[in-house]
């Protein structure tokens, strides 16, 4: 699968076209390594600490990998600027360096309901940039909805971003997959939180004291985001 190219064309189009088409051009979990499959990587650390950016298993296939300095979190996908409902989109932007505190925006989710910055504090928060039309997100949101309704109880939360224009698309997509994660639409007060690294999916996990401990551009394995748990 062909990486897309580097840009920042607004448009949902080229957004959308490059998610099918790079799909996720970052992130290679550690179960992609064994493979034999080629790919530029930043290896990461067991879930036992402070975890850096890996590439994707779906940026393996003839893929351009775009690796920016040496803190975590500037490893680039290709792919353009997210279009977030704005009056403007919000260019890419790297990720805030591993270990660093990310400070949670008031947010108010697709349901009305709004999370205070408070809200977070204390838990361990997965966090998904995602679409309604892209091909990866489909297929980890049902993965990241068992994450949270099987670990909810226990402090972990997983929180959705969606970069769609339409909250009525997303609203419809929540009611046919019956998810039960709460989403809100990814803006300008997240942008500056956490950034917008080039790719979609993109997770962030940030622990109980509100420092990021791993950033995944791509779509994850199954089986490493049930590993996310072993971080409560």
């Amino acid at each position: 699968m062909m990486a897309g190219r580097q840009g920042t064309d607004p448009a949902a189009a080229t957004e959308r076209s490059k998610c099918a088409g790079a799909g996720t051009a970052a992130g290679l979990s550690r179960r992609a390594a064994l493979t034999g499959m080629g790919a530029l990587a930043i290896a990461r650390p067991a879930l036992t600490g402070l975890s850096a950016v890996s590439i994707s298993r779906r940026a393996l296939t003839g893929a351009s990998l775009v690796a920016v300095g040496g803190l975590p979190g500037t490893l680039l996908a290709q792919t353009g600027a997210a279009s977030t409902g704005d009056s403007a989109p919000l260019p890419a932007r790297d990720a805030p360096a591993i270990g660093s505190r990310i400070q949670f925006p008031r947010t108010q989710l697709i349901d009305g309901s709004v999370r205070e910055p408070d809200y977070w504090r204390g838990k361990l928060v997965v966090i998904e940039l995602w679409a309604t039309w892209c091909p990866f997100c489909r297929k980890q949101n049902p993965v990241l909805d068992k994450l949270y309704r099987e670990h909810a109880s226990k402090g972990l939360e997983v929180l959705g971003l969606s970069i769609d224009r339409n909250v009525d698309d997303i609203k419809k997509y929540y009611a046919e997959n019956g998810y039960r994660f709460p989403t809100a639409r990814f803006n300008r007060s997240w942008w500056e939180a956490i950034g917008k690294p080039k790719g979609l999916p993109i997770i962030w996990v940030v622990g109980r004291d509100s420092r990021l401990l791993q950033v995944e551009i791509g779509e994850m394995f199954p089986e490493d985001i049930q590993d996310l748990a072993r971080l409560l």
